[in-house]
């Protein structure tokens, strides 16, 4: 097969007047092992749609907006309970002095599924001249380790201490709002 092919190839390409007057397609077909022949159509530049490149700006930055807490259904429970303290087993507060140490969120999971990413973002809403409003200041995450799974997420104090203002803290399972809890910081003796 290899031996016919190379000779019509050989004829074909040693003698392009032959070539013409006997098969005048040609050049515009060849053969393909295991395909067959194959032929190629003739392109019209003016036919031919080339990727363009676009450039996008943006009018203004994207604003950070706050997201609904998913609501349970009379018959469903909520996917997981928060509370903010300042000890890891303390009672749940909304208001804390500036000079509290470390804030720990504590969660508690209702009808996760084992390795359901679970997710802690912490917002300064309002602090002023600190910080932007609606700043994110950390994020972390974790990951279930069963259907009723709990963990706690903390928060140090910064070096410089707590801007006082308003903040939020926004519990994600995956990525759907389960909750978000609303706090102050407030300057001690206030």
């Amino acid at each position: 097969m290899r031996e016919c092919f190379f000779l019509i190839a050989l004829i074909v390409i040693g003698n392009p007047a032959w070539t013409d007057a006997m098969m005048p397609s040609a050049k515009d077909r060849w053969f393909v092992p295991n395909v067959g022949i194959a032929e190629s159509l003739p392109l019209k530049l003016e036919d031919v749609r080339l990727p363009r490149k676009t450039d996008l700006e943006l009018a203004e930055l994207p604003k950070i907006t706050e997201q609904e807490p998913m609501a349970a259904t009379p018959g469903e429970t909520k996917l997981l309970t928060a509370a903010l303290a300042t000890e890891p087993t303390g009672e749940p507060q909304t208001s804390f002095p500036s000079d509290t140490p470390k804030l720990y969120l504590r969660w508690h999971g209702e009808g996760l599924n084992a390795d359901d990413k679970i997710r802690c973002v912490w917002i300064a809403e309002d602090v002023g001249g600190a910080a932007p409003a609606n700043y994110q200041v950390s994020e972390t995450s974790t990951k279930a380790s069963e259907t009723g799974g709990f963990g706690t997420f903390t928060l140090s104090r910064p070096i410089k201490g707590w801007p006082t203002g308003k903040y939020r803290v926004e519990i994600y399972v995956g990525d759907k709002l389960a909750d978000t809890i609303r706090f102050t910081i407030e300057k001690v003796g206030e």
